[in-house]
């Protein structure tokens, strides 16, 4: 009679047959670019991804007008990451093909990791399909810029444009599908004149700012079906000594919607939802951010009830920079369940503070010492501000294919015009020697004598002199 497994083969069995499922789980996007810039050898980061290094990338191509350095990092310090272990660095030009099987928005993360200091004081320009995301854009310090963009090509330009007299460089690249769902067309516009309506945010380009974890620990790529990372809300809160907070966390299973096309793990894992922040009806909270003046956000507002012991006991007021952009807001009549994610898009300008503050306050509808509000995490992202540029429209060339046409059109017209050159000259010695050749036949020939200048001086002329055979 065959005996039964052990306790240990048991507990094998079942983390394997955990990580089968959570790996077959785990977001797939059609296009996945990997590229470890200027590297000799792949970089495998913690999370289980594999960058390629960018000189043997099939579906990748290089272009520039001038030779490309590989750059390596010093052997000390070591690299925080694989990633920053080398750079791919640019005199002039440079572009970077990469292929699209399935066009669509995409995200697009850029990682710089300035190791010396010529790299840290480089100063160039980014664009991505004729777009551009980074005017005169400088890393001085180690940081990863990330965008949302719709591509609608098979082939998406990534165009690096030093400044006159520096260089570009970049460490690595993240390009893959984003999941549908990602981002809706429809946003709430918070102003000081009300709240309206906004459409068209699904054809816009974003850069993310910030994601945070409401009370909660980092969220690394690692725990995170898109390889973001959520960092905690501590460092941005402007009242952190309010009355009628409280930090929550919670061990039982997030409820994700069944077969939803607009709430699932890709659009936040677990992890965010798994912690919140409350405030009671007399209480309130407030985030502030730090963001360049002059622009337009969209703020996403993450809402999973961990709080409530049963539901349609909440009910609590949102504000975005100060202005009311919801009011008594009932989540239990919004989702109908318990640990059950949602969120809200704002939008909102900021003007010269280049403060974006965030609150949620108590509702006198709330039962009095109870919770009345919570907030699990929040995404911040910057809306470009035209058609041609995350900062407007600039005078950066950012088609390869135009610039390298001019060079070829600039050295087709100077050959030509050489050659235009060269023909004059030979044919005005042509017409020289031909000239000579029936002077001579003709018995004519140049001669130089000496003739009365008219005051009784001698002066030299060049003239026509018959000889003696014409006569």
């Amino acid at each position: 009679m065959a005996s039964s497994p052990g306790p240990a083969p048991l507990a094998a069995l079942l983390l394997c047959a955990l990580f089968t499922a959570s790996a077959a789980s785990r977001f797939a996007p059609a296009d996945n670019h990997l590229i470890a810039c200027g590297a000799t050898a792949p970089a495998v980061l913690p999370d289980g991804r594999r960058f390629i290094p960018d000189s043997g990338c099939a579906s990748t191509r290089l272009r520039s007008q001038s030779s490309t350095l590989p750059a390596a990092a010093p052997n000390a310090p070591a690299a925080p990451s694989p990633l920053h272990a080398a750079a791919r660095v640019f005199s002039c030009h440079a572009s970077y093909d990469l292929a699209i099987r399935r066009r669509g928005r995409h995200v697009l993360r850029l990682h710089f990791y300035p190791f010396d200091a010529s790299l840290a004081s480089a100063r160039f320009h980014v664009g991505a399909g004729g777009f551009l995301l980074l005017h005169n854009f400088t890393a001085s310090s180690p940081v990863v810029k990330e965008f949302l963009l719709p591509v609608h090509a098979d082939v998406l330009a990534l165009t690096f444009v030093p400044e006159a007299g520096s260089a570009a460089f970049v460490n690595a690249i993240e390009l893959f599908s984003a999941p549908e769902e990602l981002v809706g067309d429809i946003g709430t516009l918070v102003a000081a004149d009300g709240i309206n309506q906004t459409n068209g945010l699904s054809s816009q380009v974003f850069e993310t700012l910030y994601r945070i974890s409401v009370a909660g620990h980092k969220v690394t790529p690692f725990n995170d079906t898109l390889w973001r990372t959520w960092v905690n809300d501590e460092g941005f809160l402007v009242n952190k000594e309010s009355s009628g907070t409280k930090a929550w966390s919670f061990g039982g299973r997030i409820a994700y919607p069944k077969d939803s096309r607009l709430m699932t793990r890709e659009v936040a894992p677990d992890n965010v939802y798994s912690s919140a922040r409350s405030v009671d009806s007399e209480g309130s909270v407030t985030w502030g951010f730090p963001v360049p003046a002059g622009s337009r956000y969209l703020v996403r507002m993450h809402f999973c009830d961990i709080v409530s012991k049963a539901l349609y006991q909440l009910y609590f007021n949102i504000y975005v920079n100060g202005h009311l952009a919801l009011k008594d807001f009932d989540i239990s009549s919004t989702t109908g369940y318990l640990a059950y994610p949602y969120y809200i898009d704002f939008v909102a300008d900021v003007e010269d503070e280049g403060m974006l503050k965030l609150a949620i306050g108590g509702s006198k509808m709330s039962r009095p010492g109870e919770a009345s509000g919570f907030l699990n995490a929040l995404e911040i992202m910057r809306v470009n501000k035209t058609g041609g540029g995350m900062d407007g429209d600039f005078p950066v060339i950012l088609d390869m294919d135009y610039l390298l046409s001019k060079g070829i059109g600039e050295f087709a017209r100077s050959l030509l015009c050489g050659l235009v050159f060269a023909g004059l000259f030979l044919a005005l010695v042509t017409l020289v020697l031909r000239l000579r050749t029936e002077l001579k036949n003709n018995g004519t020939i140049w001669s130089r004598q000496s003739i009365d200048s008219g005051d009784g001086k001698l002066a030299r002329a060049y003239q026509l002199v018959p000889t003696k055979t014409d006569y």
